[in-house]
């Protein structure tokens, strides 16, 4: 079984991508939500949805409230260039 993943807002579509051709199902939070998803009800559809979350945004998702809502997982990445320059790389890794 494979993982399926929802993406925060400024993950890099070209990660987005690479992902998607390597056969992973990913969401955006903007396809499923707009633009300035309030955080907690992101996770929350993670979590019913059994997506793990991937996103750059640490200091809201790294706290608090990635210890009290339930969900399938957190990435939190801190090179956003490496996701952009070296999105195979960065496939690699997350797997």
């Amino acid at each position: 079984m494979t993982c399926s993943f929802c993406t925060d807002e400024h993950v890099p579509s070209v990660f987005v991508t690479t992902l998607r051709s390597g056969g992973y199902e990913v969401v955006t939070a903007n396809s499923v939500f707009g633009e300035g998803t309030d955080d907690r009800s992101l996770l929350e559809y993670c979590s019913d949805a059994d997506h793990v979350f991937i996103t750059h945004d640490k200091k809201d998702f790294g706290g608090v409230l990635g210890s009290v809502v339930d969900h399938a997982g957190i990435v939190i990445y801190t090179d956003p260039v490496f996701l952009r320059a070296e999105p195979d790389s960065a496939v690699r890794t997350l797997e």
